[in-house]
């Protein structure tokens, strides 16, 4: 059977899902990949049979400047529908028994949906601008510029829903997901749990220097940890913040970080899965958690680590709990590492893949 997949997406989370189950599915389908980016990324190979690349250069806009964004929310993204036109055909060509379509930076469902009716479409998320009600209010923004952006979330909605709806198969990344999703479009999605390499994150032995580790972006649940530092501590925190999803870091660093942590904090607001939280219990660190979204599908609650409100207060109280109480916390890393082996790694997501698309046909 041949499958095509195809993506336009920074690396991030939604992009390591995209290479961790194209390098399993590979070796069991014949696997091509269409991807858009501004530059050809190398090192893409070994996990496909053929690979095309599809150059687009979107402009840079940083702000205050309107015609650059009136085109971005214009122009290029009928340049955009036009390439996505062009991909389609050309995937049509080849006569693919699947097509795989993950998500997109530009539009969030990709344009390549409307131009198949068979498409299986990962839905990581819905489009948040619109639909979670946290990100949807528009604040502290003066007339005329809220009329535009309110003008502006219309038709990104449009085209997200447009290109949505046209999928066959929605997976979804957990059960909060799929609630979302499915309220969201009104149209059913099935869950496919994500995983982590387990040969790649796994224990070392390293000495836990750091106390509390962060990763994740400034702008999505850093401030309850940030509120620690008006708290008497001495807890030693490392932060690593992601631009676009992207880090500064390579993986075998972030391992090692990884495993000289006590205890990693994921306190982002309803997201929707979370690989990084994962990642760390591979490793045997313990995980404390916002109760929100999808952490409370992977993290189990006084076992693997902790599961909290998002208070500044209980927090502070977990992280000094783990860090204080190296039997607690060996435990926990334990059972955290037995659990990750036992439900979440990659090849029970290719697993879980499988059967779901050869069920629907």
């Amino acid at each position: 059977m041949k499958i095509a997949i195809f993506h336009e997406l920074d690396y991030g989370g939604a992009r390591r899902t995209v290479d961790e189950l194209a390098k399993r599915l590979n070796k069991i389908l014949d696997v091509d990949l269409y991807y858009i980016d501004e530059k050809e990324e190398k090192g893409l190979k070994k996990n496909y049979q053929n690979i095309f690349f599809y150059p687009f250069y979107p402009r840079s806009w940083k702000g205050n400047n309107w015609m650059a964004r009136f085109y971005k929310d214009t122009i290029e993204l009928f340049r955009l529908y036009n390439l996505h036109k062009k991909i389609a055909s050309d995937i049509k060509s080849r006569k693919y028994d699947y097509i795989f379509v993950h998500p997109s930076k530009f539009t969030q469902a990709p344009f390549l949906l409307i131009f198949f009716k068979n498409c299986i479409y990962y839905c990581q998320e819905p489009l948040r601008i619109v639909y979670d009600p946290f990100l949807s209010k528009i604040y502290h923004i003066k007339f005329p510029k809220n009329v535009y952006e309110f003008l502006n979330r219309k038709l990104r909605k449009w085209i997200d829903k447009k290109n949505f709806v046209n999928a066959r198969i929605i997976l979804a990344n957990s059960k909060f997901s799929k609630e979302f999703i499915e309220n969201s479009y009104g149209k059913k999605a099935t869950v496919c749990y994500l995983g982590v390499d387990t040969n790649l994150f796994k224990p070392l032995d390293l000495n836990k220097s750091i106390d509390v580790l962060f990763i994740g972006n400034k702008d999505n649940g850093y401030d309850l940890l940030d509120k620690l530092s008006k708290l008497e501590n001495k807890i030693k925190v490392l932060t690593i913040f992601r631009e676009k999803g992207k880090s500064s870091i390579t993986d075998k660093e972030l391992i090692e970080i990884y495993n000289k942590s006590k205890v990693l904090v994921a306190l982002n607001r309803n997201e929707p899965f979370g690989l990084i939280p994962l990642e760390a219990m591979a490793c045997g660190t313990p995980v404390i958690a916002v109760g929100e979204g999808g952490y409370n599908e992977s993290i189990i609650n006084d076992k693997t680590g902790f599961l909290i409100s998002r208070s500044p207060s209980k927090l502070y109280e977990k992280i000094n709990q783990i860090i204080n109480n190296e039997k607690m916390r060996n435990e926990m890393g334990k059972n955290a590492r037995e659990n990750i082996l036992k439900n979440w790694t990659w090849d029970k997501a290719v697993n879980r893949f499988l059967k779901i698309i050869r069920y629907a046909q």
